[in-house]
């Protein structure tokens, strides 16, 4: 349903749960297949007029607009003209005879999409209409039957904005994915990083019906608990796997279900059965899209960009993610196209990460090149960044620690960041989220290796100055980061004895426990195994694990007989 129409209902619901009378309004809305008989049987059992038109409304709030416009119908011929005059201007303007002819990215589409956390389009986007029809004509063989889609290609190539992208289509989510889409963001997980992305899905699954209080404790158990929900509750749903590094994190969410894969790894779905089919992308933008997206960055037209627009695009190879760095940087300084072209040709290119396949040398320039042009102080912050977790949402509030500084005055210099295109934001919540790209943080770390140790400690230290007493709280919009990575910083900074404190403090093993579970309270003991003994494991027991197997499994991990 539309956000006005929703809205609408929600203000306009005291009045209508007073007054109306729910089983002739039922009738009509059987009849027009909005509500089923159990959805009818649920309203009858309730115990007041009032109670029964509250959850009929809870379950039209469930549904898509056209059950808003056959409630405000059934509203007309019952008699309810002036509760239906409520709604009248917030009705959405498709009409539900023609279910069948839309197409295109409607507010129902929109609202799916929102619901499920399908990232937005870039502010700067240029469609691939061609490949991007190629991916939704793969969705219809996931129509009837489970599978696996594969869409792979280089680093930066623009999978997961083409994954978004062709999602947004009516047709689409209506015949294929009915059920709905979810988008969890995957990256390169450990097994306990797999276990919250599991958790997480699960309680995003469990929210209206609550049929599991606790979130699972293992892996093995989020994925029977994942199989349940998605056959039972959300059938010919969708699950999107953005970003998949590695072939094992797909069994953990091998649920016979229908499933989209973004990974730079072609192969990386021959580990699970079932039907796959495979989408290539290709590295690089066509010279004609690269033209575009510069001419959008400095809000210009194709035909009138300087001779050097096409050599810079032709200099960093098409890459979507160098282009949209360089247009960042030309959208500031407009009149600097001879300047970056310069220096994308006198400059040696590297490998960024010797282990892989992939050659980073466009975007290793273009990094250079945008970190060169912040101004010095800013330049400095952004190097602090290089001891951030890959595919971590930071809030704001972390880097206020780390820099001793108000929110205001944080949130200000990474927009800079963010505005050129060094840094990403997610506002979807209630407070700024930011994280680099994998890519630009291997160059930060490349870059800064030599002083890694030290920003690490000072982390530390300003945690700890910060936090004297306790623990950070629920309450604390920076609580999660902490506790997954404030141990992590520690051993970077080879602060082996205030790793051992925190990992033995009774306080802190019983406030992580309480808001993450013992997954990762465990994974911290097999992470940092070099700080304890074998007595410690006496401890490690009686905080964390409940059976003789698993504390078996842990010593074995740490190599003690």
């Amino acid at each position: 349903m539309e956000e006005r129409s929703r809205s609408c209902l929600l203000r306009n619901r005291s009045a209508l749960e007073q007054d109306i009378k729910t089983s002739y309004i039922m009738d009509h809305l059987i009849s027009e297949e909005v509500l089923n008989l159990e959805d009818e049987q649920k309203v009858k059992v309730q115990a007041t007029q009032k109670k029964r038109a509250a959850l009929l409304i809870d379950l039209i709030l469930q549904k898509d607009n056209y059950a808003v416009i056959s409630f405000y119908n059934a509203l007309l011929n019952e008699g309810y003209k002036e509760l239906a005059a409520l709604l009248q201007d917030a009705l959405p303007i498709i009409s539900p005879s023609n279910k069948s002819s839309i197409d295109g990215l409607t507010p129902y589409v929109q609202t799916v999409l929102c619901e499920g956390g399908v990232p937005q389009r870039p502010v700067v986007f240029v469609g691939r209409p061609k490949l991007v029809q190629t991916i939704r004509n793969q969705f219809y063989h996931l129509e009837k039957e489970p599978g696996w889609i594969t869409i792979y290609g280089m680093a930066g190539c623009g999978k997961s904005v083409l994954a978004a992208e062709a999602l947004r289509n009516h047709r689409v989510i209506t015949e294929c994915f009915p059920g709905g889409v979810h988008w969890v963001a995957v990256g390169k997980q450990d097994r306990a990083g797999i276990l919250v992305k599991l958790q997480n899905l699960c309680s995003r699954f469990n929210q209206e019906t609550q049929t599991y209080p606790s979130p699972p404790l293992n892996i093995e158990e989020a994925r029977d608990r994942l199989r349940f929900l998605m056959a039972r509750k959300y059938p010919r749903s969708l699950l999107v796997l953005d970003d998949v590094w590695d072939s094992w994190v797909l069994k953990c969410f091998d649920v016979q279900c229908r499933v989209l894969i973004t990974s730079r790894d072609m192969s990386i779905a021959e580990s699970v059965s079932g039907n796959q089919f495979l989408i290539s992308v290709q590295s690089g933008l066509s010279s004609d899209k690269g033209l575009e997206i510069l001419a959008r960055f400095v809000n210009s037209k194709v035909s009138s960009l300087p001779e050097e627009a096409h050599s810079i695009v032709q200099e960093c190879k098409g890459s979507p993610l160098v282009v949209s760095l360089i247009g960042a940087l030309l959208r500031e300084f407009p009149n600097r196209w001879a300047y970056y072209l310069k220096q994308l040709q006198g400059k040696q290119f590297k490998r960024i990460r010797k282990s892989s396949s992939y050659d980073y040398e466009a975007l290793d320039e273009a990094m250079a090149i945008s970190i060169e042009v912040l101004e010095e102080g800013h330049r400095e912050y952004y190097k602090h960044l290089s001891i951030l977790k890959k595919d971590v949402k930071v809030p704001a509030k972390v880097l206020c620690i780390l820099w001793e500084m108000e929110v205001e005055e944080v949130e200000d210099i990474l927009q800079v960041f963010v505005n050129k295109s060094l840094l990403f934001c997610d506002r979807n919540k209630k407070s700024f989220q930011y994280y680099l790209h994998d890519l630009q943080l291997d160059f930060l770390i490349e870059q800064n290796h030599d002083r890694l140790l030290d920003l690490h400690a000072k982390m530390v230290r300003q945690y700890q100055k910060t936090y004297t007493k306790l623990f950070p709280s629920p309450s604390d919009e920076d609580c999660i980061y902490w506790y997954s990575f404030l141990a992590n910083h520690m051993a970077k900074a080879n602060l082996n004895k205030e790793l051992y404190t925190l990992l033995f403090s009774m306080d802190w093993i019983k406030a992580k426990t309480e808001m993450m579970g013992p997954a990762q309270l465990i994974n911290d003991f097999v992470e940092y195994r070099h700080v304890l003994d074998e007595e410690d494991f006496q401890l490690i027991h009686f905080f964390c694990v409940r059976s003789i197997f698993e504390i078996q499994e842990i010593k074995m991990s740490l190599g003690f007989e």
